[in-house]
């Protein structure tokens, strides 16, 4: 039996064997148990628990983590040159076209564009007021551009309605401003050319180009102060 059994622990396949039966011995099953108590599971909980709690926070924007990529991408940002961001933003305007001047005119402060329509007369209006015009129901005082900018076109605007039939007024179109609670108004002008996004020049117009004129663009185009015509027009 004896020389079984060591026969046996001598062959190749005794080894398993063998570690069972001596992790089964009674002295190593204290040892593994007193290795278990000694362990702290409650801390192991508790680290599990904020582990997961930072995670957690990470993941919704939070925490120390996020708060140092949060910094890192604001530091990127401010890297960014200002002129890039001017570059790529823009004002969406209507370019218009007068008797000799092209006119930027903020999108948000027009409302209805519309083919020149009937035009009736209004004896001792001001030079700049060409009548008044019904578009959608209402009625409204239409503007020549050409004449409220002060312009070297007015002359030519001027000559152009003189030769009009008295009941119609010349080729164009007429630009509706929304001018909210006051008085309606429209301007006219000869050719509405496309809708774009302008970055205004820096440098204000220069005090010949009239209160009504907010800067010149490159191509010269006169950008329009909307908020000083709007005023015009609603007294």
């Amino acid at each position: 039996m004896d020389d079984t059994l060591a026969g046996a622990g001598s062959g190749a396949g005794a080894a398993p064997l063998i570690a069972a039966l001596e992790s089964a011995s009674p002295e190593r099953a204290a040892a593994r148990a007193a290795a278990q108590a000694a362990v702290d599971w409650d801390e192991v909980h508790r680290k599990l628990a904020r582990r997961n709690a930072d995670l957690e926070a990470t993941f919704a924007g939070r925490g120390p983590w996020a708060d140092a990529v949060l910094a890192r991408r604001a530091e990127d940002l401010a890297e960014i040159p200002q002129l890039h961001g001017e570059e790529s933003t823009g004002i969406p305007m209507l370019v218009a076209r007068g008797a000799e001047t092209h006119y930027g005119l903020e999108l948000r402060h027009l409302g209805h564009i519309v083919p020149m329509p009937r035009l009736a007369r209004v004896p001792g209006a001001p030079p700049a007021v060409l009548g008044v015009i019904a578009v959608a129901g209402r009625v409204m005082r239409l503007f020549d551009l050409d004449r409220l900018c002060n312009g070297p076109s007015a002359s030519v605007s001027a000559a152009l309605l003189s030769r009009a039939d008295a009941g119609t007024d010349p080729s164009g179109y007429a630009i509706v401003l929304r001018t909210g609670a006051g008085r309606p108004a429209a301007l006219r002008v000869r050719e509405v050319e496309r809708v774009a996004d302008i970055v205004p020049p820096r440098g204000s117009a220069p005090v010949e180009a009239g209160p009504l004129v907010r800067a010149i663009a490159a191509d010269r185009m006169a950008i329009l102060d909307m908020a000083a015509l709007l005023d015009l027009v609603k007294t």
